[in-house]
Order: structure tokens, then sequence, then C-alpha cells
């Protein structure tokens, strides 16, 4: 789908991690008329930094995986090396013909909400191209306010620092915080929901540490870079924000309050994001079937469950009450931890990797999904099928419309495949 990947395969000495906030302070509740509710068709649109979402698709997957309660589809509308006007859209026609493509795809795809991600392109052109950036961008949302749709406009990235002999990208980033700035004023006066990117280097640390499942206690040396070349963002970069733009957007985080709590003596319980029952004890352990609330966050992506994401995670299994001893746990029949009784009472803390094979099916069906989609909105051969040469296949052109079954087939099975499923757990005394 995109003919501008160039990998670059160095490692991180300091990284400028990109950290979501979304106009307001950190830990600020995020602006209410930027969630998602049932039946929602979510559009995305923008350049490159949109389009390479789909290929490996964790901001899709973040959002949903959390909204387990709620039908929403998505179409990714993205288009490499285009701009607020379009003019990537026009193929061989006029930059205008790009703007009136723009319009067409948008009320093809029949959002009833769009993220907007312009600016990246038009940076470059300093302070001599922000009047015409703003004119621009206030043309496009005029057109589309018939539509009626919520729109959120999302800031684009900055670019991050590579070593030498790669330019500094000092120069943009402050032309790009010009742009960015000029979109907080649109998106305040017109009442849209706002999304900026800001440059967060100290968050690296904290980042690394994730990709083991310590916030916090990472290696900074371990992370690879969040682009590929200090413009085009890899998999990890996109995983990396993933999280931060889905809270942003106001979607909630309810798996990280995962935990259950048991105590063999009493027989009681407690749970938190997640539900159990079929709960029985005995002398030597526990066994329950557990359902979560939400599945869990994809993997570090290229993680083997070996060198990344090892150790500690974010579901916390508490059991008191065990005699003393050294107690195996299993889930589905698999060991997935071993630990002492007084460890299980002070709480072991769990990665979810008994749904990671969930996770990452629902994934590759996303991904799936939106390459469908990409050949019915923008098929390879339209030269042929739409434009000038049309009178030699433009009869083929009957076919394009047979990928919207096909989209919903795999709609679907994502409503479906996101939706937990009952594991059976049994922690067991070693003998």
């Amino acid at each position: 789908m995109n003919g501008n990947k160039t990998k670059y395969p160095l490692r991180l000495s300091h990284l400028a991690v990109l950290l979501l906030a979304s106009g307001v302070s950190q830990g600020e509740e995020p602006a209410r008329n930027a969630a998602f509710v049932e039946g929602d068709r979510v559009v995305l649109l923008g350049g490159t930094f949109i389009e390479r979402m789909q290929d490996a698709d964790y901001l899709e997957t973040e959002l949903t995986r959390r909204m387990v309660d709620r039908s929403v589809t998505f179409r990714n509308l993205g288009w490499s090396g285009d701009n607020v006007a379009g003019v990537s859209r026009a193929v061989f026609g006029t930059p205008e013909q790009g703007f009136v493509r723009l319009i067409k795809d948008i009320k093809a795809s029949q959002p009833t909400a769009l993220v907007i991600c312009y600016g990246s392109n038009e940076a470059h052109a300093g302070e001599a191209g922000l009047a015409p950036f703003i004119t621009q961008a206030n043309r496009l949302l005029d057109t589309l306010e018939p539509l009626q749709v919520r729109i959120t406009l999302l800031a684009p990235p900055s670019q991050e620092k590579m070593p030498a002999p790669l330019p500094s990208p000092a120069k943009y980033n402050r032309q790009l915080a010009q742009y960015v700035e000029a979109l907080r004023t649109i998106a305040t006066k017109r009442g849209h929901h706002f999304v900026a990117m800001e440059p967060v280097q100290e968050r690296a640390r904290d980042l690394a540490g994730e990709s083991r499942g310590e916030p916090g206690q990472g290696d900074q040396q371990a992370l690879e870079r969040l682009t590929e070349n200090g413009l085009h963002f890899g998999d990890l970069g996109y995983w990396a924000l993933a999280p931060n733009i889905t809270r942003a957007l106001g979607v909630n985080d309810r798996d990280k309050s995962w935990s259950i709590g048991l105590d063999v003596t009493t027989k009681m319980n407690r749970t938190r994001g997640v539900k159990i029952g079929e709960l029985t004890f005995s002398a030597d352990g526990v066994s329950f079937a557990a359902v979560s609330e939400v599945l869990p966050r994809p993997r570090y992506p290229g993680s083997s469950g070996s060198e990344r994401n090892v150790s500690k995670g974010s579901r916390v299994l508490t059991i008191a009450g065990l005699k003393p001893g050294n107690y195996t746990l299993k889930v589905n029949g698999k060991a997935m931890a071993s630990a002492s009784s007084l460890e299980w009472a002070a709480g072991f803390r769990l990665r979810g990797d008994w749904e990671q094979t969930q996770v990452e099916q629902l994934r590759q069906r996303i991904v799936a999904k939106n390459k469908l989609y990409f050949h019915r909105y923008r098929p390879q051969n339209e030269t042929y099928l739409f434009l000038f040469r049309k009178h030699e296949q433009g009869n083929n052109a009957v076919e394009i419309p047979k990928f919207d079954p096909l989209v919903a087939e795999l709609e679907d099975e994502i409503r479906k495949l996101k939706k937990p499923r009952s594991h059976r757990f049994r922690l067991s005394l070693q003998k």
C-alpha cells in the first residue's frame, strides 16, 4: 500500500517520544465530544502518518478492544503525501480535482465522526505557508459542515532526531509548532475536539519499561526508534502512540484495573475489570473461570514473548491463606507463573498471555479489513476503471463494489473477536 517505506536499522541513544495530550494537562479528563458511541463510523483522514497506520493498525486495535460495549467501525482515508487541499488525490487531474476527490471519498465512507490530521507537509513552507494552510483548513471544514459529523483535529507529530549525517529536525519542528497552534485555534473557534502531539523526551525510559511490563523500570538503550527515518513511524511508534491517542479521543482504559483477590481461608473474593465463576477451593490451591472486561493491549511489536514483555504485567492475582509452599498457575492447562505462597498473598502481576492469541487475531482481522477497503476506494488500476483509459477496461468497474460484503464480513468477525472469552485458571501446590 505504501511505496515510501525505508528501513533504518539503527539503535537508540536519545529518543524523542511523542506523548499525546488533548490540549489539557496530563491526567485531566479529555473532552467528552470526542468519545465514540454505538453505531459510529469513524473516518481517519490525513497524509502519510494516517495511511501508514493501517499496515499494523495498533490504533484501531486499541480503540476496538476498549470499546467492547459498542459497535464502532473505522475507515482509513489516509493518502501518503497529501495535504489539507487533497492535492495528492488529484492523480492525473488538477489540484482542485484533488479536493473534489477528497470530499467524495469522505462522503462515500459515510462517517459519523472524523479524525483529521493535516499540517505535516504544509509546515515545510514555514511562516509563508501558514495563512494559506489556515484558509484551506477552514475551507475543508466549511465543506464538511453539512455532513453534521463530529470532528477531531489531530495535530501531526513532530520529526524525530536522528544521528548524523541526517539533518536536525529542529527548524522543521519549530515551523510545525506554528501550524499546530493554528489547528488548535481553528478547533476552539469551531467547537471541535483537538489533540496535540508533543515531544516528551523523558518518557523514553518509561516506554522502555512498558515493553517489559514494568513501567518506569526500562533501559532506554533497549528501545528501537519510534520512526524509521525520523519522519515515518514504524510499528513500535504506532504501538507506542496508540494508547495515548485512544485516551485523548475519550476512550477509557479499563484494562488498567484488572485484579482478582481470593482468600482460601474465608472463601472471599473480590475483582476489578474481570468476572470470575466456577470458583472452587481445595487444600492445595484454587481454580476458577475468568472473563476480562476488555482484552489486553497487543504485545510489543516483534516480541517473541521471551525477550520482550517478560516479567511483570498489569494484571494482579492475589491469593491469601495458602499453606506454605510453592504454587504454579496454569491457564487453560498451560503453566503461566510459579511463586511462593507469600508472593501470591502479596499479589502476583501477570501479563495476560492467555489472551494474546485472540488479541493478535483481532489485529490481523483489522489489518485485512483495511486492506480490502483500501482496494475498494483506491483500486490499483483505477486509470483503466474510472479515468482516461476506462474505454479499455471500464467494464470491470462493476467488480469494485464487491469488496463491500467482504469488508462487512470481516467487521462481523472483528465484533466477535473483541469480546473476551472465558479462561480456566488453576493454582496448585508444587509437589
